[in-house]
């Protein structure tokens, strides 16, 4: 199978190389890429698949693409890279089929969809019960989120996305005035047609001759799905569109990228990690990746972490973001920093304030103001341990929680993604496992992989073994 993959983002070196040895041709490659990598950049050839960080959730990879060609991508990717976390929308964009519309709420139009309810968009009026053909336009990125559909049925290609109307509109990536003018000119005839064109990054240095053949076949495609909406069942897929996976990169991912592009090129220890936290620190690391070419790996290792260190212990405070594979993220608040202790591992020891009354989830205990949550978080470790007190120091019981190791950030984050498994510890003592439903799902739905569940399994029994079973011997 010949696939062709453009890669771009802050990963983008050491996914090429991986891509490249297993067999991917690359195409419209980054003149550095290609120098690092030695191969011809084939600029104007357009890609099956774009490969690509995301730049609102920059531990993430976008796969982006024709059906078989992401799933071959992906792949290798899932294969090769330990650690990850792979999140595949049950349905792609620009799939197309007829739904009902269930009414308005929340001044959004609701309609039923193959995976659940979607909002309906570009349709004048929300009438209930009314059926309707419609073309997903904004795919979910985790099970929690909705689809967006629209009413405006579209067809995709590598050069264009071709719909009815008379619009024509460009990617962002496409500057070249003279290139747009060139568009515009071959898109008269079809907007004319009634057609509305939407000129796709592929077209940007591709052959004009290339591009133009691929549009009457879009045309006819429209027209047939088109044909098949009209005769088909409610809820059915007629057109599939392109798919798009997710790559979650944990900390384990992001050191095994840096081994990968340091084979080509001079790289830093915590690359990957410092490129993708929200403080970006690119003359940092770049000033590091240099001093790499001179200096022993350990020894350069040794010095990254002190910094490190020393960022941290420069700190008041730190944010813990907490991924989580089902739902939202959400932010677990700003713990004030009370210890900092070793080098490799780093471990930290973050207290927050209790303002608020309730119950703490999953201890069954009073949520009081004055009371405090002490939380220890280590580096490598596959779990986070919060010590509950109350404001007298009196206990209230321990919550564990199962998770990637964290990355400790020098912008002020601890960063990790939760795996819906935790462990809680009562006053007076005796564990048991909660919240394990969540896991249990993601592993069913494949987003979870084999590497991945060995670890959390053996965290269980470590975590029981050592927090729980031998506090009850003592």
């Amino acid at each position: 199978m010949v696939v062709r993959a453009r890669v771009r983002g802050i990963y983008s070196t050491a996914l090429s190389k991986l891509l490249n040895d297993h067999g991917v041709e690359l195409v419209d490659v980054t003149e550095p890429v290609a120098e690092r990598l030695g191969i011809d950049p084939r600029r104007g050839e357009p890609a099956d698949v774009t490969v690509k960080s995301d730049k609102d959730e920059p531990t993430q990879i976008l796969i982006l693409g024709f059906p078989k060609e992401v799933e071959f991508i992906s792949s290798i990717l899932e294969e090769k890279i330990p650690e990850v976390i792979t999140f595949k929308p049950p349905i792609g964009l620009y799939s197309s089929f007829r739904t009902r519309i269930l009414g308005k709420f929340d001044k959004e139009c609701v309609v039923e969809s193959p995976v659940g309810k979607a909002v309906l968009v570009d349709e004048p009026e929300c009438t209930p019960d009314k059926e309707l053909p419609v073309t997903v336009v904004k795919v979910p990125i985790k099970l929690s989120d909705r689809i967006v559909v629209s009413s405006r049925i579209r067809v995709v290609g590598k050069y264009a996305i071709v719909g009815k109307g008379a619009r024509v509109s460009f990617s962002s990536f496409i500057r070249s005035k003279e290139r747009i003018a060139e568009l515009l000119k071959a898109s008269t005839k079809y907007v004319r047609e009634g057609f509305s064109i939407r000129w796709r990054s592929n077209s940007d240095e591709a052959k004009i001759p290339s591009i133009l053949e691929e549009i009457p076949h879009l045309i006819e495609k429209l027209k047939e799905v088109e044909e098949k909406l009209r005769n088909s069942e409610l809820l059915e897929i007629v057109y599939t569109g392109e798919h798009m996976n997710i790559i979650e990169l944990t900390y384990a991912s992001k050191i095994f990228l840096d081994t990968v592009r340091r084979e080509v090129f001079p790289t830093a220890p915590f690359h990957h990690l410092l490129r993708s936290s929200e403080q970006r620190m690119d003359d940092i690391v770049d000033l590091i990746d240099t001093v790499s070419k001179y200096v022993e790996p350990e020894r350069l290792e040794e010095w990254v972490r002190e910094w490190l260190v020393h960022q941290v212990e420069s700190r008041k405070d730190m944010t813990i973001k907490h991924r989580r594979l089902l739902k939202r993220n959400i932010v677990l608040g700003r713990g004030q920093i009370m210890q900092v202790e070793g080098l490799k591992p780093l471990k930290i020891t973050l207290v927050r304030r209790v303002a608020s009354e309730g119950t703490y989830d999953g201890l069954r205990t009073p949520k009081e103001p004055g009371d405090y949550i002490e939380t220890l978080v280590a580096e490598n470790s596959w779990h986070i341990i919060h010590k509950y007190f109350g404001a007298e120091g009196q206990p209230k019981g321990v919550y564990i929680n199962i998770n990637t190791p964290p990355e400790i950030l020098p912008s002020g984050q601890v960063r990790y993604v939760d795996l819906e498994v935790d462990i809680v510890k009562g006053p007076e003592g005796g564990c048991r496992i909660i919240d394990s439903e969540g896991f249990r799902k993601s592993v069913s739905e494949g987003i979870i992989p084999g590497d991945v569940i060995e670890k959390v399994f053996a965290e269980i029994e470590k975590v029981l073994s050592k927090e729980c079973l031998a506090a009850e011997k003592a």
